[in-house]
């Protein structure tokens, strides 16, 4: 686990050339612009694979959610396999609609609808297989016919289905759109698909009394269950844009066939819902999606239109955020990083009208950064899913081009300091340059960070998260990757061919060349990479001896690996699995050596780190060194920012004249 001690985890190196050299290839974000309407998604072992609106029952797949590839259409090859469709709704359906692909028990499912446009006449079908690969995932699929459907004597409308697993293991099927009998939900047969013959109740879990209300989906989380709706009109795009009002609402219930209620307390069935995300800077008509689960995370694929692109349909990819009470927000779209946060992105509170805007230049990251944070009362919100708790360095990048340093309010989950934003000499343009450093401490799951308005103005374009580790890398702290998953006991396990992301590793802050790994069910080797899953290998651990290796009080395999051959810069590291037969389980990767301190450092000043002591002394810092040497001695504040550097020549101590009353954290940097 990583060193919860601040005033241990500051004292790295904070080399502002080296962070801003690390980021060079990724800094600027671009959106992805996949197109598709009513999206679904679902998680594989080897990656994504997503579906839409009026293609057939095309399929794209994708590892790493920012390259697509189209993989063809389930039922492609089975001729006549939706007649019974063409019957139901009376004759030709307008395309098939909204599916939903799902993983059941021992098969995978998807839950299609067809329909004729502004009538009621609607079913709902199925599709199944028995295995799906990310190469081919259209392959193989039957169609198992009807599993609901409606007519115009209804109130209720048979499209927009979703399925969603209990806690006890059952599967319902929620679906409906835009009539006053609302959004319905049903008990499925885990086994077949089809309407379970133990509850055949149609039960309404939300209305709006014939108001837009449409696209349900269910997920849930912490034992309770979520309720997410799509509101209003969709779906104007190119020149009509400006018509379209559609938003995402949501509501959540103890039991999933209700009651649903909004944070406000009011019920779904009563027109209730809590408005999770709408029309904002360029995105109009953000909803249509679904509720998924990934690996470590929820996530939320849908629609949106660019309003100054090209006026159509792409889709986003988010996260849900929860709260402590368990209420989600809308995290960031996926944009190819899962430790940065857009400002435009975040959740916007202004004071006064015209306050915090969205501004567009090639200058910013993904093309737009948030100006105007200038009144009281302003705010950002940015929710935040962090895999792995304990220390990290907020690189904070914004213009200042005014005449007087600035400064803003940051809120770490309750917590608040004000960052001093020194002038960048233009409003505007966000250079490698015009960032700060912020030291912060964030929990694993839902983090929430607001930024306000303090002195003077300053304008915002990205936040990243950067880890700092120091001693270990817990295994199951990881973003994403391939072949991997959290087993029940949340041990991270890996097969052969497969890699976990670790991204924005401060490698400055390893504490040691050494590596060690614990490790159950040992074979094969890990090895450590830098940048990509081929990246350079900075350490293996070869694991053939891992049954006979040091086991630790927890049951641990402990492993030795290679020393590292380098700790600079910002790294995302990847762990890749080889020669590995079954699965490997991995808890720490560990920067300890066997024979050194880890006692926590203290606050305040006063830290330890051998080779080294510091003292506060009268206005002043004492560092005594235990094995004097060539030594660069750094202080910093508690933002980060560097107040003065003083070199020692083979002295057994340095005096640093520094502002004793303030929190201040001390590097020495050997210059061997």
């Amino acid at each position: 686990m990583m060193d919860t001690a601040l005033g241990r985890w500051v004292s790295f190196t904070l080399f502002m050339g080296a962070f801003c050299g690390a980021f060079a290839a990724d800094w600027y974000a671009k959106d992805v612009r996949q197109q598709g309407h009513d999206p679904s998604m679902m998680r594989t072992e080897d990656g994504y694979i997503l579906m839409s609106t009026n293609n057939d029952l095309a399929m794209w797949s994708s590892e790493d959610m920012v390259t697509w590839a189209s993989k063809g259409r389930a039922l492609g090859d089975a001729s006549g396999w939706d007649n019974w469709l063409h019957q139901a709704v009376g004759g030709k359906h307008d395309g098939i609609w909204a599916p939903d692909i799902f993983q059941m028990d021992g098969q995978y499912g998807i839950f299609y609808c067809g329909s004729v446009f502004g009538k009621r006449t609607s079913a709902i079908g199925l599709a199944t297989n028995s295995s799906m690969s990310l190469s081919n995932p259209s392959a193989g699929w039957t169609d198992k016919g009807e599993i609901v459907r409606t007519t115009n004597t209804n109130n209720y409308n048979a499209i927009d289905a979703d399925v969603v697993k209990t806690v006890e293991g059952e599967y319902w099927m929620t679906f409906g759109s835009w009539n006053a009998g609302g959004i319905r939900l049903v008990k499925l047969d885990g086994n077949t698909g089809k309407l379970a013959l133990d509850d055949k109740n149609n039960y309404m879990i939300a209305t709006r009394n014939g108001s837009g209300i449409e696209g349900p989906s269910l997920i849930e989380h912490g034992g309770q269950y979520f309720l997410f709706t799509a509101w209003d009109v969709c779906c104007k795009q190119g020149d009509e844009i400006e018509q379209t009002t559609y938003k995402t609402a949501m509501g959540r219930a103890d039991k999933v066939n209700g009651t649903y209620k909004d944070r406000s307390g009011k019920e779904l069935n009563s027109g209730g819902g809590t408005i999770l995300m709408q029309r904002y800077s360029r995105y109009v008509g953000p909803g249509g999606g679904e509720a998924f689960k990934d690996l470590n995370r929820i996530r939320f694929v849908h629609h949106y239109y660019d309003l100054t692109g090209d006026k159509f349909n792409h889709i986003h990819v988010r996260d849900l955020v929860f709260t402590d009470d368990n209420w989600p927000e809308m995290g960031q779209p996926f944009l190819g990083r899962y430790l940065s946060a857009e400002a435009e992105h975040g959740i916007v509170t202004r004071a006064v009208s015209g306050d915090i805007t969205f501004n567009y230049t090639n200058d910013a990251s993904n093309g737009e950064y948030v100006g105007y944070i200038n009144t009281a009362g302003s705010k950002i919100r940015l929710p935040m899913n962090i895999p792995q708790a304990g220390n990290y360095i907020m690189r904070y990048r914004y213009a200042n081009g005014g005449d007087a340093d600035a400064t803003h309010k940051i809120t770490v989950n309750g917590k608040m300091q004000t960052v001093k934003l020194p002038l960048t000499g233009a409003w505007g343009k966000f250079p490698e340059s015009s960032v700060v450093m912020i030291p912060t401490v964030l929990k694993r799951g839902g983090n929430f960070i607001e930024v306000e308005p303090d002195q003077n103005f300053a304008e915002l374009d990205r936040i990243d998260f950067l880890r700092v580790i120091r001693d270990s890398l817990p295994g199951n702290g990881f973003d994403n990757g391939i072949k991997i998953r959290l087993t029940d006991k949340d041990e991270m396990a890996i097969k052969d061919g497969g890699y976990a992301l670790f991204e924005n590793v401060v490698m400055d802050s390893i504490k040691t060349e050494k590596v060690k790994v614990q490790v159950k069910n040992g074979s094969g080797k890990l090895e450590l990479r830098l940048g990509g899953k081929g990246g350079s290998v900075v350490s293996t651990c070869d694991l053939k001896d891992a049954e006979s290796a040091t086991r630790d009080a927890a049951g641990w395999n402990v492993v030795e690996c290679s020393a590292l051959t380098t700790k600079k810069g910002v790294e995302d590291i990847y762990i890749t699995g080889a020669g590995i037969s079954g699965e490997v389980l991995v808890g720490n990767l560990m920067f300890v050596d066997s024979d050194s301190s880890t006692t926590p450092l203290e606050l305040a000043g006063i830290t330890y780190d051998d080779p080294y002591t510091v003292r506060k002394m009268d206005g002043a810092f004492r560092v005594d060194f235990a094995r004097p040497g060539n030594y660069s001695v750094y202080v910093f504040d508690a933002l980060g920012q560097k107040i003065v550097k003083k070199t020692g020549f083979f002295e057994g101590s340095v005096r640093i004249a520094a502002p004793a009353d303030k929190k201040m954290f001390v590097k020495v940097v050997s210059r061997k």
